[in-house]
């Protein structure tokens, strides 16, 4: 299978590194707007990989690997080579998918796949979607990793003044995304699992911690689910180990006809 790798920063290594190991894949072409990551990850590939502009990335491949930004998710999703049939586009930065819904239903032949990410029990939210009363997810982070976000700089939060517990953000989905686009795919990838529409969103920082934790409580006449995952960081503190291991969960299900909670 020929993959473009739309993204070449930590998420983006960790993939390649995988890729590269497994013959049922074999890395096209490498697409991002810095020349430093392209080098580096083109240092630890053993074998040489063209860089391409986006619209040839996008054509010539089978797989499309989004791990880049939402803003190259819209990109993407506008490319008149998308959407082909047996072409496979997977996207780590699902609030990019969330702000061009509308592009996401026009889609009819490529297949989308969304890892579950940081976060665990996508399978059980999707089985009850459209039977949940109240769906509300908890992030806990460090105050680092929520360092640059718009919502931080746009109130003038000081997050070195933060020395215990501190809740951060409570509001809506949409804001959500807006304010922290680089810490809150899990809670894109949940309303997509559940279409529901009125999720709430809770961020709290705490010093004191090594790990990110993420809580969803899910109600509905089925009854109540309840996920915690509790993570350590990748090398980047803003992204969960676990969504690089969720990200290559999907990738080992495409090779594989024995399939579980897919």
């Amino acid at each position: 299978m020929k993959v473009a790798l739309i993204g070449c920063g930590n998420i983006g290594n960790e993939i390649a590194v995988y890729l590269s190991n497994n013959p049922a894949f074999k890395i096209h072409s490498l697409t991002d707007v810095s020349e430093k990551n392209l080098d580096a990850l083109k240092r630890i590939l053993i074998e040489d990989v063209r860089v391409s502009p986006l619209e040839t990335a996008i054509k010539d491949a089978d797989l499309i690997i989004e791990s880049a930004n939402k803003d190259v998710v819209k990109q993407i999703l506008l490319s008149k080579h998308i959407d082909v049939k047996n072409k496979k586009l997977l996207v780590m930065s699902t609030g990019g998918l969330i702000e061009n819904i509308d592009l996401v239903n026009k889609i009819k032949h490529c297949e989308v796949h969304v890892p579950s990410g940081a976060i665990a029990g996508l399978d059980a939210i999707m089985a009850v979607a459209g039977q949940i009363n109240t769906l509300m997810l908890t992030t806990i982070k460090s105050p680092e990793s929520l360092e640059g976000s718009p919502y931080i700089m746009e109130n003038k939060i000081n997050l070195l003044t933060i020395n215990k517990k501190e809740t951060i953000f409570i509001g809506e989905l949409k804001d959500a995304i807006k304010g922290f686009p680089k810490n809150i795919n899990i809670a894109a990838s949940l309303f997509l699992a559940s279409r529901f529409t009125k999720i709430k969103i809770k961020i709290i920082a705490d010093p004191s911690t090594r790990f990110n934790t993420h809580k969803i409580v899910c109600t509905g006449k089925f009854g109540e689910i309840n996920i915690r995952t509790t993570n350590y960081p990748s090398k980047n503190p803003k992204t969960s180990y676990l969504a690089i291991q969720s990200a290559i969960s999907v990738l080992n299900n495409m090779t594989t006809n024995f399939k579980i909670g897919y």
